[in-house]
């Protein structure tokens, strides 16, 4: 049977009783300064481009895609402008039903009711 010999428990036993104490000491105490010193810094520049990212996202993004949406939306009935012969989809069925009328304002309550009735 064929195996990798550095996964052999007994020469991985004899390889760390056979490091330097001093190297061995010397990388813990980088991890350790990794851990608690570089971390939180990298965690704190990792937030900061993320909010940067939202704010720049915000402020040059969002006009150039409210501008490109009404574009395309001004622009989607001259798709088949030239093909008269295109069979168009038929608008989904109740695809504005929860749509409000420009005009329509809210009529105050959402159900009816006699105001003299008794609520049990």
């Amino acid at each position: 049977m064929r195996f990798n010999s550095s996964f052999n428990s007994a020469h991985l036993k004899h390889r760390f009783a056979t490091m330097n104490p001093i190297i061995v000491l010397l990388a813990l105490i980088s991890i350790v300064v990794l851990a608690l010193i570089l971390l939180p810094f990298l965690l704190l520049l990792g937030l900061l481009s993320f909010i940067t990212f939202q704010v720049l996202g915000r402020t040059f993004l969002s006009p150039k895609m409210k501008q490109a949406y009404a574009s395309s939306q001004r622009n989607q009935g001259d798709i088949y402008r030239g093909y008269a012969d295109v069979q168009r989809e038929k608008p989904a069925p109740y695809a504005n039903m929860f749509k409000q009328p420009k005009n329509a304002h809210p009529q105050g309550r959402t159900f009816e009711h006699n105001a003299d009735e008794q609520v049990n």
